[in-house]
């Protein structure tokens, strides 16, 4: 495939009180322990060690500046998200309530995790303003509910030059997707992106996705109708932007899942070609929700639990089902997917370990593998 040239990436990296030390306590390649059956934490293979040309894509939920109780504050949680996302070995991360409320050390909680993550050498694509459709402005102050962002990894990865001088990233509000949501989903912002990696992978178009939690008929309808719209608009994008064919990653909080919703958005996108990558045949962690939200789970730790609640089989459940609303998915001829999995960070007694726990979400990540 053609090689299209990348943009430069200038990282202005600010003084952050606090310097983040990177360091895994608990990390890639520890065996996870817990009184259930488990499966090892482990960094999937990287860009061109498994069959064909691979990169590791991964979605992260960082739960917004005012995240709910018990969650700790934003200042605590900061370097923990950071954390995460720099011992991901994730190449390319769809983040989602990253959003542009100030923080006490920048503008914007998108803006503080840029300037916490730069160091390790991630950074977020550039974008034109006319592209950025969500910017917020004096005349326009509120045009998205400004809820994803887009970081990759500038050692593996670099944006991208469209072949007809288009930009290359920028952001939408759904409703610029697929006419008729309801108006809190019309609003959800979609970030996106032109990238490539080394050795075959790209260019590809990567999306953020953020679907409205409301399950109320509205919701649930547009969620769906989102799900049917996304891969005819990415397909017609990739064409508008001169890249006819391309593949496009999904990477989201769709908010569905299948035991609530089992013909919900998730369902609906692999039925209209959507590769979902927890179909990979390497699962790892795939006895966790992906979020810690659980009704079993004491009222006074929904969301930031001591342990995380573990899914099994049983007679009448054969099939490992844990809650996922968090979802990496992929279209294009020939993509396919090395491995899968719900990364979490544990103690040996099986409790959270608190240095990663960053947020009321799971990441998900999945190794692609590009024909």
């Amino acid at each position: 495939m053609r090689r299209w040239k990348p943009i430069g990436a200038a990282v202005a990296v600010l003084a952050v009180a606090g310097a983040l030390v990177v360091g895994v306590l608990h990390g890639p390649g520890t065996p996870v322990a817990g009184p259930a059956p488990t499966v090892s934490v482990s960094v999937p293979p990287q860009a061109g060690t498994v069959a064909g040309a691979s990169l590791v894509f991964a979605t992260f939920n960082v739960c917004k500046v005012s995240c709910d109780a018990p969650a700790p504050s934003w200042d605590v949680r900061r370097t923990r998200v950071a954390r995460v996302i720099t011992t991901s070995g994730a190449d390319v991360i769809g983040l989602q309530e990253v959003t542009f409320n100030p923080t006490s050390t920048a503008k914007t909680q998108f803006l503080d995790v840029q300037n916490l993550i730069a160091p390790a050498g991630y950074v977020a694509p550039t974008m034109p303003a006319a592209a950025d459709q969500c910017r917020w402005t004096a005349a326009n102050p509120h045009p998205c509910d400004n809820t994803t962002g887009i970081v990759f990894n500038s050692r593996t990865v670099s944006q991208v030059t469209t072949p007809n001088g288009t930009a290359s990233a920028g952001t939408l509000p759904s409703s610029g997707v697929v006419g008729g949501l309801d108006s809190e989903s019309a609003v959800r912002k979609i970030s996106w992106a032109y990238l490539q990696g080394a050795a075959g992978t790209g260019p590809f178009l990567v999306v953020s996705v953020h679907t409205d939690n409301s399950q109320d008929p509205a919701a649930e309808a547009s969620r769906i109708v989102l799900g049917q719209a996304l891969g005819p608009w990415a397909d017609a994008w990739n064409a508008a932007h001169g890249f006819p064919g391309v593949p496009t990653l999904m990477l989201g909080d769709l908010n569905s899942y299948k035991k609530r919703q089992p013909n919900g958005m998730q369902q609906v996108m692999v039925d209209n070609g959507w590769l979902d990558t927890a179909s990979a045949p390497q699962k790892r962690n795939v006895q966790y929700s992906t979020i810690n939200h659980n009704p079993k789970l004491p009222a006074d730790q929904q969301g930031f639990p001591k342990a995380p609640y573990i899914f099994r089989t049983s007679k009448n459940n054969p099939v490992l089902d844990a809650t996922r609303i968090d979802y990496v998915m992929a279209r294009g001829a020939g993509l396919s997917a090395a491995d899968y999995e719900v990364v979490i960070h544990l103690l040996p007694d099986g409790s959270f370990d608190p240095e990663y726990q960053a947020s009321d979400h799971q990441m998900v990540r999945s190794t692609i593998t590009f024909p």
